[in-house]
């Protein structure tokens, strides 16, 4: 039997082919993984922003529902001498109160803004990167968003940052916020 010098030659295009396609399988199996791990990281951290400012509404909420407010404490009695004009703050006339109203004091509203805030506790948030404690957290994620929207409606607060953006009143063409929808 005869060996064929060009035998090597004829096999060489399909011997880099096989290597070149190995080569950019193992790299884009590398570069997906770093990717997946990278939007992954992106995804958790803006869910947990959002479960954050939901949380902030929630203690702020909490805070205005009259069926969740202690009975005010008066303060002990001073004696005059210990609090002198100079001891305490003074109010200048354009001081405005920074007080947000109490809501009123509906049990409806009282219940739902109970599950709210249950529903966006930071404490007991699962931090774990498994298949039930991401669902877990989507699924609380999700109820607290609804809970907020029913909430609004019901004290007639609309948050301003989903309306998108303001118009600027000039009648400019490019502001499109002021179009209707047909």
């Amino acid at each position: 039997m005869s060996i064929d010098p060009f035998d090597e030659v004829l096999g060489l295009e399909e011997e880099f082919y096989n290597n070149g396609y190995q080569t950019g399988l193992d790299e884009g199996i590398a570069a997906g993984r770093i990717e997946g791990r990278t939007l992954g990281l992106e995804k958790g951290f803006e869910k947990y922003v959002e479960m954050g400012r939901l949380h902030g509404k929630s203690l702020i909420w909490v805070n205005r529902t009259p069926a969740f407010q202690k009975a005010p404490i008066s303060a002990p009695a001073v004696s005059s001498s210990s609090t002198g004009p100079s001891s305490l703050p003074k109010e200048s006339p354009d001081t405005q109160s920074r007080e947000l109203p109490q809501f009123s004091g509906n049990e409806r509203l009282a219940k739902h803004v109970k599950v709210f805030y249950a529903l966006a506790e930071a404490d007991s948030l699962a931090t774990d990167n498994t298949d039930d404690a991401v669902s877990d957290f989507d699924d609380r994620l999700k109820r607290a968003q609804a809970k907020v929207k029913i909430i609004e409606r019901m004290v007639g607060e609309v948050d301003g940052q989903r309306g998108g953006p303001k118009s600027s009143g000039d009648g400019a063409i490019e502001d499109v916020s002021v179009m209707k929808a047909r």
